[in-house]
């Protein structure tokens, strides 16, 4: 099994059970989970059969989270099929804005992961100015993509959709930073 693949799975599996724990569920797990799809899609890319069986038996709430992306994935294909996909007239993303969306949105899964890690395990105090330095770096990184964002040619409306995804996850990041 590879290291990678079981750090992700683990770090997968710990969130979920985070959220789990607060009542998180459904769709509303999903919003919280979109920063682990590109490490949920690298396990899909290199895993052999047996090693994703072997992560599904090894960390479950990785598995619940893998199904939940699934059903959304095929939920979105259906939708685009049928057209009826509230984004189906949206372009792609260039390149350049999809990588730096897609690592901005891993390092605020990882920054809520260790948020919430240090409030359960009571020691947020020792933890908070390291915390508060990764939080201080991620604004960093979103004011910048933002500004990406504002200097492309994209539609106002697609450039609507992701502001609103990344003010989601900038709130989320607030007020587990004030816990």
């Amino acid at each position: 099994m590879s290291k990678d693949n079981r750090q992700i799975a683990a770090a997968i599996d710990l969130r979920m059970r985070q959220l789990e724990k607060q009542g998180v569920q459904g769709g509303a797990m999903l919003d919280h989970m979109l920063g682990y799809m590109e490490g949920l899609q690298k396990i899909y890319d290199t895993a052999s059969d047996k090693e994703l069986m072997d992560l599904c038996e090894r960390y479950p709430s990785f598995y619940r989270c893998a199904d939940l992306m699934e059903a959304m994935s095929e939920n979105n294909r259906q939708m685009a099929e049928a057209g009826t996909h509230p984004y189906r007239d949206l372009p792609e993303l260039p390149e350049p804005l999809k990588r730096s969306l897609s690592a901005l949105m891993a390092c605020a899964a990882d920054l809520e992961r260790a948020f919430q890690t240090a409030v359960d395990s009571g020691g947020f105090a020792r933890q908070a100015s390291q915390l508060d330095h990764m939080r201080r770096q991620w604004a960093v990184d979103l004011q910048h993509l933002v500004e990406m964002f504002r200097s492309s040619d994209l539609p106002p409306q697609s450039q609507i959709v992701a502001q609103n995804v990344l003010r989601t996850i900038a709130e989320r990041i607030i007020r587990l930073g004030q816990s």
